[in-house]
């Protein structure tokens, strides 16, 4: 029962990946209205701010530039489950159990350091990060940043062309 479900929630995810119009289970559209203007680069600031006035200022204008963006849209998981369900035409008790399934199966083969390729949608894989030095912030002291394991995901080719249509 369970390995119906997993193929069919995987076949869903897929699907889902494939189509040639909107997807709202990934908050992707083709038409260039929808498109969310993300900030070029982050910025850490290690020294404090000399004043409240100053900090006020910078996030008043932090408010007013988010504002001018478009909002980026939630899909939470009881929507997925749902659209799932309605793709699927299953009930939405049993795509819950599918997702639960297909999400942990991909948790504990990628964390055995697995590497899940499905095709039309993108990889799973494990990356090393080397033991480095890095800096508190706050402080501005060096510390040691252990040696660690991040799981990641990298978009097929197929995702990205859904997500930049415009190119």
């Amino acid at each position: 029962m369970i390995n119906r479900l997993l193929l069919i929630a995987v076949a869903a995810l897929v699907a889902l990946c494939t189509l040639p119009c909107e997807v709202a289970a990934f908050g992707v559209s083709r038409g260039a209205e929808s498109r969310v203007s993300r900030p070029s680069s982050t910025t850490m600031y290690a020294a404090k701010k000399a004043s409240t006035k100053k900090s006020s200022a910078k996030k008043s204008s932090k408010k007013a530039a988010a504002s001018e963006e478009e909002e980026v849209v939630n899909f939470k998981k009881a929507e997925f489950v749902s659209a799932l369900a309605e793709k699927t035409g299953m009930t939405k008790a049993d795509s819950d159990i599918a997702l639960a399934a297909v999400l942990n199966v991909i948790a504990t083969e990628v964390s055995a350091g697995k590497r899940i390729a499905l095709p039309g949608f993108g990889t799973f894989k494990l990356n090393y990060r080397a033991a480095r030095k890095g800096r508190n912030p706050k402080t501005g002291e060096e510390i040691d940043i252990k040696a660690s394991y991040s799981p990641s995901f990298s978009a097929s080719k197929t995702f990205k062309e859904m997500a930049n249509p415009d190119r």
